[in-house]
């Protein structure tokens, strides 16, 4: 059995070239088993490449305003904390607002409560977005480190790729409930973003001191007129 699992979230922009990428470079050299975890509404044919090749098929059905579900799991803290994020994209899929910060938070919680079992069953986990081009392999690394990639980090630390040991699995996942309970243990950023809001959530589970910055393997990417909740893409690939 594979030691790797790579977990794949977010939107599945780019297609099949940027996909290759991430099977040439992460997923093929260290012989890693792959989830996909994304909406319904993502599975179409042009993304059947990504579902074909995943070993796990954790799709769910999305919900149309992400506010239900905090409203479903967690109090109003989680969403008053998401809100307070607005103006930097954390309260993306909660009603109207931009960005994707509230839907990045429900996805990793609905791998907390669902799927932590298998998670248990390898040694290292991936946690990536499905929008990334990858243009290296990963370095060396010791047991204890957490490799995250340089750059993006926008007021915190870099969201768009992870790699951990499985013993911070359970930690890393619990995001939401650092949502619930940041305000009373006055561990709010002052600058709300999912990024800070992850910086956050590491220091506050002691798992920051394991974190090795690497040089930057990935960038986003999307394909013309695909739709993002981030920025008009800028440069050309190909």
């Amino acid at each position: 059995m594979s030691k790797y699992l790579v977990i794949l979230t977010g939107s599945p922009r780019g297609g099949v070239k940027t996909w290759k990428t991430l099977f040439d470079l992460i997923i093929n050299p260290l012989n890693a088993d792959l989830a996909i975890c994304f909406g319904d509404s993502f599975i179409n044919k042009e993304n059947s490449y990504l579902v074909s090749k995943a070993k796990f098929d954790w799709t769910f059905e999305e919900p149309k305003n992400w506010k239900n579900y905090f409203e479903k799991h967690y109090s109003l803290n989680a969403i008053d904390f998401l809100l307070k994020g607005s103006e930097y994209g954390m309260a993306g899929g909660l009603d109207s607002n931009t960005g994707s910060g509230g839907i990045v938070s429900a996805v990793k919680d609905i791998i907390y409560r669902n799927h932590m079992e298998t998670l248990f069953n390898y040694d290292y986990i991936i946690h990536t977005r499905a929008d990334q081009y990858y243009v290296d392999s990963l370095p060396i690394f010791d047991k204890d480190d957490i490799l995250i990639p340089q750059g993006e980090d926008y007021f915190g630390i870099c969201d768009r790729f992870i790699l951990f040991h499985k013993s911070y699995a359970e930690k890393y996942f619990s995001l939401c409930k650092f949502l619930e309970h940041s305000e009373e243990k006055g561990l709010i950023p002052n600058i709300v973003s999912p990024e800070s809001t992850l910086l956050g959530h590491l220091k506050n589970e002691k798992l920051y001191k394991n974190i090795k910055r690497i040089k930057r393997i990935n960038f986003t990417v999307t394909k013309k007129n695909e739709h993002t909740r981030w920025r008009v893409a800028k440069y050309h690939l190909y």
